[in-house]
């Protein structure tokens, strides 16, 4: 008897949106989850997706937040599902609707190539040791280190001591590097771009049309590799 293997969906180049509305009747809120999808590890993908998620997290806070005050609610992170990783970015705001914040956002993500060019040789140097750091220092609790390892065991990776090969090739990330993962990947029109985005309005705000629901393709990644059985120490490819 076979067992369920999970599947995940491919994004289609571009992007989609999908529209709901609040459950709660008396909600205020509506939101914005931008999920811009990567893929599965390749070459530095996943230490330039780290990078650059720690370095847009504060500007988009500064920006969409503190400066425009849009809500309470802005933040952005890497995500990682079944081996397939990802930017997510999400915005809650009783001020504008999700379309608007999703304009804002991308608006903000037109202008934050400027800063990766602009960002000095130190602060990127700031970026790179904290977080190779912080991949070194993963085992410091029993309960840490035992998601870690059935984490590794989970996706049938198997690899115990990525973390500290990931932290060394962290500390050789290149600027050039960055802004060519940032311009196929995370810049609205690059040749790698996929975009999910996910609207729920207020009840008490809700869209004047129809809402939308973008069909997406059938499409899905492989199951995980097994990776049981390789010498990872000498992968120097797969972080």
């Amino acid at each position: 008897e076979r067992l369920p293997i999970r599947r995940l969906r491919r994004l289609p180049p571009g992007g989609a949106t999908r529209q709901f509305l609040a459950g709660n009747p008396e909600e205020p809120n509506g939101a914005l989850e931008m999920y811009l999808q990567v893929g599965p590890d390749e070459g530095d993908d996943w230490l330039h997706l780290l990078l650059l998620s720690q370095m847009i997290d504060k500007a988009v806070y500064a920006e969409l937040r503190t400066k425009q005050q849009l809500g309470y609610i802005v933040q952005c992170g890497s995500t990682e599902a079944d081996g397939v990783r990802g930017l997510v970015f999400i915005v809650q705001s009783s001020v504008q609707p999700p379309p608007e914040l999703e304009a804002r956002l991308e608006a903000f993500l037109r202008l934050f190539r400027g800063t990766l060019l602009l960002t000095s040789d130190e602060e990127l140097d700031t970026y790179r040791e904290s977080l190779a750091a912080q991949m070194q220092d993963v085992d410091q609790r029993a309960d840490g280190q035992a998601s870690r390892l059935w984490a590794e065991i989970a996706t049938r990776r198997y690899d115990f001591g990525r973390p500290w090969r990931s932290s060394k090739r962290m500390r050789r990330v290149t600027r050039d590097g960055l802004i060519g993962f940032y311009d196929k990947y995370i810049a609205a029109g690059g040749a790698g771009r996929c975009r999910l985005s996910t609207h729920v309005f207020s009840q008490r705000s809700p869209p004047k049309g129809p809402l939308r629901d973008d069909p997406l393709p059938d499409a899905f990644f492989p199951p995980t590799a097994d990776g049981f059985g390789v010498d990872w120490a000498a992968d120097r490819a797969v972080v």
